[in-house]
């Protein structure tokens, strides 16, 4: 069994552990998920952010170009109209162009293909006479012009004068046409743009901080044409494209972000030790759910099992009123399916029993027995009886809850009831016994101890009298006889003496049985009346101070005086028992009484030096019969009454009796008795009493 039960457990673990395993791998499936969809917008974010910053680089660079395009246009127009141009007047046309656009190097113009005019003549004479028919480098980019009515522009190339420059070329056409009908070609305007200037004014550097670029021309029937920027590689990484037409080509813009565009949003670790550890936490919660959950599982079912288990009925309520949860023996004691019972309330069962007659405290009284066990109770625990048809008794205890649910216990106490009837009748059978006997025992033994008392001076009586006259009527005789007749008187009354000892010992005895008869039945009665505690004390110490100082103990008496209300023949009993018993097991030192009047009380205190009580004993000294020494060979006789019911008489006064004890060293009981509540009664001074 242990074995089944372990593997259930193993098999139970692991399965908590596989849907913890499966949610954390959803879990890490759908944070992935989450992570390269952000990823993915995020991207296009970059993407739209570099393409609208490359639009407003195209617009700069178109701008830029085409302000070029038409100064080129319009100084082709000019010498088209003027072919004959001189160089000053040449020159005088390109100043302000060169002076408005500081990136222009030189504008450089070449009739018939021969560079013949240059603004400014300055650093560039090397360039005069110039023939691109027979330079290989410059001539195809020139022929290429020459096609192209609208110019192009080539670069960046390395310069003579140094640095990197684009050149803009552009064919002057004359009005006039050839032999053909063509128009008549003049020759050609190159202009020399500085290349690094000129991307200054762009601000490409501004660029060129967060993006890496290509600008290219696209070349018909050509993979890739003339690189005016940047480096090829970078179509590899899926650059943005933007597009520029010009009127003598087309380029092409390529983008990305600097270094390429990047593989993962920026805290992108921070993002996933956040999703991990969010996972971590909700399996680690799912576990302690699923834990809590397997543990209430076992609870439900231990709750069950040990209910079902129970030798009693039991049932619980919810705070609808409906029964929740109960055994089969509480269904069968109403003799009911489960079914009826989950659709019973509370206040339908009590109904029922009330009017079936099986509450006998509610008969005659019943709806208001009713309303008053349901509604007006509150929150405790309430208990009854039910007598059912068949004998059986049942305990009901219900107790009400804080939440207004009821926790119901029903126990057969049949045998139990039957055994506390017939033990209820032994007791009194036995209470009744004793206060017969105590009677029966008492009425001759008062007798007896009559007559002991006589014979205690039996030569007073008449016939031991009549003895006496006849011895004396015999002087002869009369000297002999008078001794043995004066012993024969002494012996029999020390007989007596040690009879009525034992007698009033026994007469004792017998009157703490009736006491305790009396008590035992609750016929105990006491005689309130006010009575003064110095006459009280005065009366008990001068019965009792020949016991005392015949056993050779100083007999030491305080009283402070006050007014009690209390049976004086009672508390007389009591003081009389705990100074009888100092005495008793006291052997040398003191036995002393010592009374206080407190505001509200009056304390008597009786002390001894004797030979203590156990600690283990202090507490059942006032329990009915028991003995510190209860062997039959003990050395101090009793019953084991006195203080019980000592104790009884102070609690019937509505005091109490507290005792303080060490071994070897004495005992102080004290008897607490309420102090009668008269302003004008005077209150004494102290009394010593002391022993004389």
């Amino acid at each position: 069994m242990q074995g089944a039960s372990r593997n259930a457990a193993l098999t139970d673990s692991a399965k908590r552990w596989l849907v913890i395993s499966l949610i954390g791998g959803i879990l890490l499936g759908f944070g992935h998920k989450i992570e390269r969809l952000g990823y993915q917008s995020y991207l296009k974010d970059q993407e739209l952010a570099a393409t609208i910053q490359m639009i407003n680089l195209r617009e700069r660079i178109e701008g830029e170009v085409m302000s070029r395009v038409l100064s080129i246009s319009e100084l082709a127009a000019v010498i088209s109209a003027h072919p004959t141009i001189t160089q000053d007047e040449y020159a005088r046309r390109t100043a302000s162009l060169i002076a408005n656009n500081p990136d222009i190097i030189s504008v450089v113009a070449a009739p018939d293909l021969v560079v013949t005019l240059v603004s400014p003549i300055a650093g560039n004479e090397k360039v005069i006479g110039l023939n691109y028919r027979e330079n290989a480098d410059q001539w195809p980019q020139v022929q290429a012009a020459m096609r192209n009515s609208d110019g192009l522009m080539t670069g960046p190339v390395d310069l003579v004068q140094g640095g990197r420059g684009l050149i803009l070329r552009k064919p002057v056409m004359l009005d006039s046409a050839d032999a053909t009908g063509a128009p008549q070609i003049w020759g050609i305007l190159s202009m020399v743009i500085n290349f690094d200037a000129f991307l200054k004014n762009l601000k490409i550097s501004q660029v060129d901080e967060r993006y890496d670029i290509l600008i290219r021309e696209v070349s018909e029937g050509a993979a890739t044409g003339q690189i005016m920027l940047g480096d090829v590689s970078l179509l590899e990484d899926m650059p943005i494209m933007i597009d520029f037409r010009f009127p003598f080509g087309h380029w092409q813009l390529a983008a990305v972000t600097e270094g390429g565009w990047p593989t993962q949003r920026p805290n992108f670790e921070g993002r996933w030790i956040f999703r991990i550890s969010m996972i971590a936490i909700l399996m680690v919660g799912t576990r302690l759910i699923m834990q809590l959950a397997q543990k209430h599982k076992i609870a439900e079912s231990r709750l069950s099992n040990g209910i079902e288990a129970l030798d009693h009925a039991f049932v619980m309520f919810g705070s609808n009123g409906k029964i929740v949860l109960h055994n089969s023996k509480y269904a069968q004691m109403h003799n009911m399916t489960k079914e009826t019972l989950t659709n019973t309330t509370y206040r339908d069962l009590v109904t029922d029993s009330v009017h079936k007659g099986l509450v006998p405290e509610a008969i005659g009284n019943e709806q208001h027995w009713v309303d008053n066990w349901i509604d007006g109770r509150g929150f405790g625990h309430y208990v009854t009886e039910q007598h059912l048809s068949d004998g059986r008794i049942i305990r009901t205890s219900d107790k009400r809850m804080p939440d207004g649910s009821i926790v119901g216990l029903r126990i057969d106490v049949s045998d139990l009831k039957n055994a506390q009837l017939a033990a209820e009748a032994a007791n009194r059978a036995k209470t009744d016994f004793m206060g017969v006997l105590s009677h029966e025992l008492r009425t001759p033994l008062t007798v007896i101890l009559g007559q002991v008392r006589l014979a205690r001076n039996i030569n007073r009586l008449p016939a031991p009298q009549s003895l006496e006259k006849a011895i004396k009527a015999h002087p002869e005789t009369e000297a002999e006889m008078t001794p043995l007749v004066d012993g024969v008187w002494a012996q029999i009354g020390m007989m007596m003496n040690m009879a009525e000892r034992s007698g009033n010992h026994l007469m004792t005895l017998i009157n703490e049985v009736l006491d305790f008869a009396k008590i035992d039945s609750g016929n105990l009665t006491v005689d309130l009346q006010p009575v003064e505690v110095a006459t009280l004390v005065a009366t008990t110490v001068d019965q009792l101070r020949p016991l005392v100082e015949n056993k050779g103990l100083s007999f030491n008496i305080d009283v402070q005086d006050a007014q009690i209300e209390a049976d004086a023949k009672r508390i007389q009993q009591v003081l009389i028992n705990l100074i009888s018993n100092a005495t008793k097991f006291t052997e040398e030192g003191e036995v002393g009484l010592r009374v206080e009047a407190l505001p509200k009380v009056v304390t008597f205190t009786v002390y001894d030096t004797g030979i203590g009580i156990p600690e283990s004993e202090v507490q059942q000294v006032f329990e009915p019969f028991h003995q510190v020494d209860s062997s039959a060979s003990r050395r101090h006789n009793g019953t084991g009454l006195g203080l019980a019911i000592s104790r009884d008489i102070a609690i019937a006064h509505g005091g109490n009796i507290s005792l303080k004890s060490e071994i070897g060293k004495g005992s102080a009981f004290q008897l607490t008795l309420p102090r009668l509540d008269i302003a004008d009664v005077p209150t004494g001074g102290r009394a010593s009493l002391a022993a004389g």
